[in-house]
């Protein structure tokens, strides 16, 4: 508990230095449990907004199924959470969360698993399972102004950060059909994250709505020129990479040589680009990284981000330089990412 409080100390004072903080609702981080605090994850940053606000008896929950470099793994260590592993249904992690609400505490969690950029409908099950099988309440919290917020912070910008924390909402309940059991979970659990839109601040509800609509294709700029692309769609791989949430793990906690993905339409040697696919291959063939994708996109997309990589392997012959380019169109416009 003394980690926990120094650990609460040390966010306030992040928040406070380097952000202008605005908190709302504050009365409802009372509720008394079993409670089940569920927040939207825009940010790594999001959890330093749970260890500055919620009771410090309150059992948080966060990745366990890929390593964090320091300071985060000692963050993750001194909060004491309970790790899951995502991709996978992790009996153990779901144990214990569950125990911890039957014995009347408190557990804070973010409904979406992950911070990757996706419509606000995309939800896993797990905060509604846990709300029906222990009859917990849920307190819907908002956390605005996340996104992209560490780099905000880095060129001290103190951005604002908006926190709206609402009424809680009864625990899940199901009509007892047990072929319908599955889609009423998903169901409930659109429900928690449309009660937290509806308390974020307009532009970030526009963002959501804007990942919503965007549709991401991806193309080779090859020389010479007259060599042919392997015939393979690279546009699951261009969503990957273009999203800096979602591949930010694999660069900056992995550290894997990416660069060829990162710096967009820039051209590499072909050595270079296939060195990256390979690093990339590896990481979800096996590892830490080897439910990523499917957890993420689905088997579909995930078999296509693979068939692209091994396309970027093996092909490519007689090609100088490479360059992946990205292009991102939402409601019928265009724009190409080169970096």
């Amino acid at each position: 508990m003394l980690r926990r409080r120094l650990l609460r100390w040390s966010a306030r004072l992040v928040l406070r230095l380097f952000t202008r903080t605005r908190v709302t609702g504050r009365e409802h981080l009372q509720t008394p449990g079993p409670v089940l605090f569920c927040a939207n994850h825009d940010s790594t940053f999001d959890a330093l907004l749970f260890m500055a606000l919620l009771p410090v008896d309150t059992v948080l929950v966060g990745p366990g199924d890929f390593t964090l470099r320091w300071p985060g793994s000692m963050l993750l260590r001194w909060a004491n959470l309970i790790p899951m592993k995502r991709g996978a249904v992790d009996r153990d992690g779901l144990k214990r969360m569950l125990g911890v609400l039957k014995d009347g505490q408190r557990l804070a969690l973010f409904p979406e698993g992950g911070t990757w950029e996706k419509p606000i409908d995309e939800v896993k099950s797990g905060a509604s399972y846990l709300s029906q099988a222990s009859g917990a309440q849920m307190v819907p919290m908002a956390f605005g102004g996340t996104y992209l917020v560490w780099g905000k912070m880095r060129r001290l910008q103190r951005p604002r950060v908006t926190i709206i924390i609402g009424a809680p909402l009864p625990a899940v309940t199901l009509s007892g059909d047990r072929a319908r059991r599955q889609d009423e979970l998903q169901s409930a659990a659109e429900d928690i994250m449309r009660r937290i839109y509806e308390l974020l601040p307009a532009e970030d509800r526009a963002r959501y709505d804007r990942f919503a609509r965007q549709r991401y294709s991806g193309a080779l700029a090859i020389t010479p020129s007259d060599i042919t692309p392997p015939p393979v769609s690279f546009d699951a791989l261009a969503e990957l990479v273009a999203k800096p949430n979602l591949f930010s793990p694999l660069h900056n906690e992995a550290g894997l040589p990416v660069k060829p993905f990162q710096k967009l339409g820039q051209p590499f040697p072909v050595e270079t680009v296939r060195a990256a696919a390979t690093a990339l291959w590896d990481a979800f063939d096996a590892g830490d990284f080897a439910t990523y994708l499917e957890y993420r996109f689905g088997e579909e997309k995930a078999h296509a981000i693979q068939a692209a990589l091994a396309a970027l392997r093996y092909g490519l012959e007689g090609a100088e330089t490479v360059a992946f380019v990205v292009t991102v169109t939402e409601d019928g416009a265009g724009r190409a990412s080169a970096g």
